[in-house]
């Protein structure tokens, strides 16, 4: 065991990955089997971090999950199980998760690593998700508890690193420079993290040597493998590059920005052109600069309610009073922040296009909403109200959709649609039956569905055998819905012993299955399901992890169940 170890330690996560798989299959107690199980499933998440296959940590973690029902009769390596479950939820930086793991493995055998990772994880959410809303001198107190004096080196070398981190989730970058310096020289390895180069360059960056900072941060982008962590490398590099007049490469870090999405979706996108003013003469050299404005009102009105959208509206309205000349989008932002003449704005938008509008539209509408909500009326009327509805459907916040879809005094098949759908949801079909003629085509398909789910959920197989195969019939999308009704169609005919039925509409739902590039754990699922009906052809039907399909044929050798 201690070899496997050493491995993953060593980062030959593949080598441990084998070894752990031969010693399992050897093994003859099962604190050995238990043990190389878990280390396995850490090996494999380690490694498929090493590839950037992130969705693969996933399965990893699906994988290691199953050690409560292979091993439920005798187990005695808990506290190993979450401490492994810990440090795979670390590798997709769901930190907070990861803190729940390692208090867990903790609590059933403290070891001063497994707290020391209690406090990696701690700092990684605070710097990732929950700053500024809490304050971190909890963390200080947590270090305070260590005694270093009883550290190995590597444990010693974690252990300066989380107080260098400490720090600079501080704003002490001299501090926090003097504890990541002294957790190098304890160990090297650390300078071949992508992560531990990163807060380096951040600390250098803060105690303004931006030399250092740019190099360590180019290492840092060589090495790290989230798309988080590339974004914020990337954004950190945009701003050393512009400062120190690098601007080709300043120009290729904005624009490598961009390949993680636009503005709308890339809040990082949005802060870069922001800072562009406050990057000395960057701006004259900025490749996009005749756009700039127009990227300045995109920021503005993506954030019009927030102090980033406010800063977009001052830099457009500076702007004006450099040139004497308003950019357009200012002069409709004022009209939203300080409303007049109201009349003039309605004459230039056709408000019954607004339902049109797909949920990124939808999101404005209601922002304005918000923002100024007698203008709102004013503007938009019904049509503004039914578009907010459809908005919240959208969002699945379906309480607040039947509100506002109560406030509309049109008679329009989406309102009659959205009502309908969300009665059936909560058991009422016979409301959307009564629509159903009324909606038009481009909501019967949809509507379907939604009334064989009321009926199901009022016992009335009759009636929702009916709505489902009908709509089978009609739906042309292999999602969700159809994979729902193309189930429990299956199930219900296998259950009153219609199967040819049953297998008509079973062969409908591995269809679906088929079409999905997620969903990777309904998958496995259905394979540990019908394994014992298709054998090995269900591999075939159902492409899955080779693992997956070597632990199924292992769980049901012949059909007979080892679970």
């Amino acid at each position: 065991m201690k070899k496997i170890q050493h491995q993953i330690e060593v980062k030959d996560f593949l080598g441990a990955k084998l070894l752990a798989e031969r010693v399992y299959k050897k093994a003859t107690t099962w604190e050995t089997k238990e043990v190389a199980y878990l280390l396995y499933w850490e090996a494999s998440g380690y490694l498929h971090y090493k590839e950037g296959q992130f969705s693969k940590i996933l399965e990893d973690i699906g994988g290691l999950n199953l050690y409560w029902a292979y091993f439920r009769n005798n187990r005695h390596f808990e506290d190993v199980y979450y401490d492994v479950l810990g440090r795979l939820y670390t590798l997709l930086f769901q930190y907070r998760r990861a803190v729940i793991f390692f208090v867990e493995a903790y609590r059933r055998k403290p070891t001063p690593r497994r707290f020391l990772n209690i406090i990696y994880a701690t700092e990684m959410a605070y710097y990732n998700e929950l700053r500024p809303y809490y304050n971190i001198d909890f963390i200080k107190t947590l270090l305070k508890r260590v005694n270093p004096e009883g550290l190995d080196f590597l444990s010693k070398a974690l252990y300066e690193f989380e107080w260098g981190f400490y720090y600079l989730l501080k704003g002490d970058y001299r501090k926090a420079y003097k504890y990541l310096k002294e957790s190098y020289n304890l160990d090297k390895s650390f300078l071949s993290e992508g992560q531990a180069n990163f807060f380096m360059g951040k600390a250098l960056e803060g105690l303004g040597d931006l030399k250092k900072a740019y190099y360590f941060y180019k290492l840092a982008l060589t090495q790290v493998k989230h798309p988080l962590f590339v974004k914020n490398t990337l954004f950190r590099l945009f701003i050393v590059t512009a400062k120190l007049g690098y601007y080709r490469e300043a120009n290729d870090y904005f624009f490598g920005l961009t390949k993680f999405g636009g503005l709308q979706v890339n809040p990082y996108l949005q802060e870069a052109i922001l800072l562009i003013p406050s990057l000395g003469d960057f701006k004259k050299h900025f490749y996009w600069k005749k756009e700039y404005n127009a990227l300045l009102a995109l920021v503005m009105w993506l954030n019009i309610e927030s102090d980033r959208g406010k800063k977009a509206f001052v830099f457009l309205l500076n702007d004006f009073l450099d040139r004497g000349k308003p950019f357009p989008d200012l002069v409709v932002a004022w009209k939203v922040l300080y409303p007049h003449e109201v009349e003039n704005f309605k004459n230039l938008v056709k408000v019954e296009k607004v339902i049109s509008l797909p949920l990124e539209g939808l999101t404005y509408v209601y922002r304005f909403y918000k923002l100024n909500k007698p203008l709102f009326k004013s503007i938009f009327g019904d049509w503004g109200y039914l578009a907010i509805a459809k908005y919240f459907f959208l969002k699945g916040d379906w309480d607040k959709a039947l509100a506002f879809v109560e406030k509309v005094k049109l008679k329009h098949p989406l309102k009659f649609y959205i009502k309908g759908v969300i009665l059936s949801y909560r058991g009422k079909p016979y409301v959307l039956e009564s629509y159903y003629n009324s909606l038009g085509e481009k909501y019967k398909v949809n509507s379907l569905f939604w009334l064989g789910w009321g009926y199901l959920l009022n016992n009335r197989w009759d009636l929702t055998g009916l709505y489902w195969e009908q709509f089978l019939n009609e739906y042309h999308k292999r999602d969700i819905p159809y994979g729902i009704a193309s189930f429990y169609l299956a199930e219900h005919y296998f259950k009153i012993g219609f199967t040819d039925k049953g297998i008509y509409y079973e062969k409908k739902f591995l269809e679906f299955l088929k079409h999905q590039k997620d969903f990777k754990g309904l998958k496995m699922w259905a394979v540990l399901r019908l394994y014992p009906v298709y054998g090995d052809r269900i591999f075939k039907l159902i492409n899955v992890d080779k693992n997956w399909q070597k632990l199924v044929k292992y769980l049901l050798v012949k059909g007979e169940s080892k679970l």
